[in-house]
């Protein structure tokens, strides 16, 4: 029996089942995540993978088949939908605007990207919360001419232009937004 309040404790015993509406439109078997300290957590769909340990607040609503990896960071209210993959150490506050991509790269691993208030930051691998900047170096070092190269440039470009995270950085409060507020290249 101390296997199973341990487990609780961790966030990997699941317990009851029941259905919900993911998103006003998808039905699924659902469960509440246990948190660390044995409260009750986000709305979880059976079939999402959420690492144990994490501290999840009872608004967070996770899809179908989403990933949630160790030490990830995920705000109040959010709502993570079917087949997203958070990476590891990823971290979205609330009214963050985020998007996670992949496969991606040498390694298959997913790619987050995540608007903060302080500039664009970038998820991949075992990378986290990089600038455009250092992803761009990166990618020269590590791929130069490659394929993978290619991929994380198309990708860069792509979510520098969604229009949602231009909205995003646009917000009034937003650094992007206030004059002569320094901001890193490749940050807003």
């Amino acid at each position: 029996m101390q296997w199973r309040r341990a487990y609780a404790r961790a966030g990997v015993l699941k317990m009851k089942t029941f259905k919900h509406k993911f998103f006003g439109w998808h039905d699924a078997d659902a469960t509440r995540y246990v948190n660390a300290d044995g409260s009750e957590g986000a709305i979880m769909a059976v079939s999402a993978t959420v690492a144990p340990g994490l501290t999840l607040s009872a608004s967070v609503i996770i899809g179908p088949h989403a990933s949630i990896g160790g030490g990830a960071s995920i705000g109040d209210g959010a709502s993570i939908g079917p087949r997203a993959s958070i990476g590891p150490h990823a971290s979205i506050g609330p009214d963050e605007w985020w998007i996670s991509i992949g496969p991606q790269g040498s390694r298959n691993a997913m790619l987050t990207a995540v608007q903060k208030p302080e500039g664009l930051r970038w998820w991949v691998g075992c990378k986290t919360n990089i600038t455009t900047e250092n992803l761009l170096a990166m990618v020269a070092v590590t791929h130069r001419d490659t394929g993978h190269a290619a991929d994380y440039l198309h990708v860069i470009a792509f979510v520098e232009a969604h229009p949602g995270r231009l909205r995003n950085a646009a917000k009034p409060d937003s650094p992007c937004n206030i004059p002569d507020e320094p901001t890193e290249p490749g940050g807003c």
